[in-house]
């Protein structure tokens, strides 16, 4: 029976010592940028399969910012030390890819609840995620968001096999400089890093994917809505506006027969609150996707842009802004506005002699 007893004592204490190196190990190499253990050597370059839906939850909790930005990946171009440098408030870039107005919501209340420090909410608004056929995305997991302490996922980040895998591969990458299983994808501040070279193709498939046809989400209004009844009562300044997406996406929703639709989107959210608008048919917009200047990418607008959209909102270096860029909406002048962009279309087709001329993976 001793015998036993030392054996079961021996076995436990091993299993126990194994796990905790595995722990520490995933930990230090750190493959999906949970823990921000990052030393610049074996570890700086984060795994492709890094999940935000993840580690920007963990990350908010730490940081406890006094301004926050949700909204997709799009508004992952509004650069949190410009928001510090603008207002004085420290931020953290909430912005997840597939976002849709439930999601931001449910972050939202997530981070009242464990940032006390907040006072400020950026939130971006896309057309496209107010359909009613537009899905949450496969990584938002809502228990995550239910307490400031998600066991599945400390498992998940320190002792599951997977991870084990993925830190092997970051640490490969990171040693041969290679980047066959890593990407830096997000800065530490949880905003796009734009060194990220995107695919040959991917304006291609961003076209191939829009969607032609077009019902708007009376839930995803009223998420909306909410949002801005939450910050009311918890005493938080929102500033709210709708992306500056490229000309040849509007295009598609012209050509799509869904700018009945768009017109109407706005519409219903002027009837909520006021609205910064800075799509259209302008300058930033129809501007061309070579040089990277002002879009990252046919979907996504640059950083230099983000900063426009922070300038104008807060009415801070509003020199530095063009004078087109920016109008905020009221339902006193939706309808002139609207009326405007319908003439200010009557530009593109002088600018787009072939569409496919300013897309670079065409030429």
């Amino acid at each position: 029976m001793r015998e036993y007893k030392i054996w079961v004592i021996n076995t436990l204490s091993i299993t126990v010592l194994i796990l905790v190196v595995i722990a520490v190990f995933n930990f230090c190499v750190d493959p999906y940028g949970y823990y921000r253990f990052s030393t610049g050597m074996f570890n700086y370059q984060k795994s492709k399969f890094s999940d935000p839906y993840q580690f920007k939850a963990y990350q908010l909790k730490e940081d406890d910012p006094e301004a926050i930005v949700l909204g997709t990946s799009r508004a992952m171009r509004l650069n949190p030390p410009r928001i510090r440098a603008l207002s004085g408030e420290t931020a953290y870039n909430l912005g997840l890819s597939g976002s849709s107005p439930y999601i931001e919501l449910k972050y939202l209340e997530y981070a009242i609840k464990v940032d006390k420090n907040l006072k400020t909410v950026y939130l971006g608004l896309d057309f496209e995620v107010f359909d009613k056929k537009y899905l949450n995305h496969a990584s938002f997991d809502e228990r995550r968001l239910r307490s400031s302490f998600y066991l599945q996922d400390m498992f998940l980040t320190l002792l599951s096999s997977t991870t084990m895998k993925e830190s092997l591969h970051v640490l490969q990458d990171n040693i041969r400089r290679t980047t066959q299983y890593t990407e830096n994808r997000y800065l530490p501040d949880g905003s796009f890093d734009e060194t990220l070279n995107f695919p040959k193709d991917n304006n291609r498939s961003t076209l191939q994917m829009i969607s032609t046809t077009f019902s708007l989400s009376t839930a995803s209004m009223d998420d909306i809505n909410k949002v801005r009844e939450i910050c009311d009562q918890n005493h938080l300044k929102l500033y709210v506006y709708i992306s500056p997406v490229h000309a040849i996406l509007l295009e598609t929703f012209w050509q799509s027969n869904l700018w009945g639709e768009y017109e109407n989107w706005k519409r219903k959210l002027v009837e909520i609150m006021p609205v910064w608008d800075f799509s259209g048919y302008h300058e930033i917009s129809m501007s061309s996707l070579q040089n990277h200047e002002n879009y990252n990418n046919l979907s996504h607008f640059s950083k230099k842009v983000g900063d426009f959209i922070l300038f104008r909102m807060l009415n801070k270096e509003t020199d530095k802004v063009p004078n087109y860029f920016g109008v905020l909406l009221t339902k006193d002048n939706i309808e002139h506005h609207l009326e405007e962009l319908r003439i200010d279309r009557n530009q593109w087709p002088d600018r787009d002699k072939n569409m496919y001329e300013i897309m670079p993976d065409n030429n």
